[in-house]
């Protein structure tokens, strides 16, 4: 069986990337693995990827900062489990800890909190551990949670 040849129409690649920053914006490591997966040259795509960030189609540090801001919108997150999930989709970590600056982790844990303790019940000594675990979960730190914990569950 013969291999297939890596793909070499830049227009092609272009185009495709551009259709794929369309539908979402993508990191650049998304966009390279898939152009990866449909067999062009490393060149090319390092080609492609350069023109895109010439043409501001492309930015990590301005992928990473919607990530986070939609991300904690939708389902309020800890910085840990924010920044691995950065990580996981390629952008480096120096942009990470960049985009992740801002965070307002006591913020995002007692929203957090407040949404899942309206669905809990049983005794308080229960809604503690199961909101102490929901929220190291959710990637919290330890002195993050315990002080939301406090504020929460003291409140009436």
């Amino acid at each position: 069986m013969m291999e297939r040849q890596p793909e070499e129409d830049p227009q092609k690649a272009l185009d495709q990337a551009i259709r794929l920053l369309g539908i979402r914006e993508h990191s650049r490591s998304e966009i390279a693995r898939k152009l990866r997966r449909n067999r062009y040259s490393e060149e090319l795509i390092e080609t492609t990827l350069e023109r895109l960030e010439e043409l501001s189609l492309l930015d990590d540090l301005s992928f990473a900062r919607n990530f986070v801001r939609s991300r904690t919108r939708r389902k309020p997150s800890g910085y840990y489990k924010l920044r691995y999930e950065l990580l996981q989709k390629g952008v480096a970590e120096e942009i990470a800890e960049q985009a992740l600056g801002d965070l307002d982790s006591e913020a995002q844990c007692e929203s957090a909190a407040l949404k899942k303790l309206a669905l809990l019940q049983g005794d308080t000594a229960l809604k503690r551990r199961k909101l102490q675990a929901h929220l190291q979960n959710r990637g919290f730190d330890a002195t993050t949670i315990r002080e939301t914990l406090e504020r929460v569950l003291s409140s009436p």
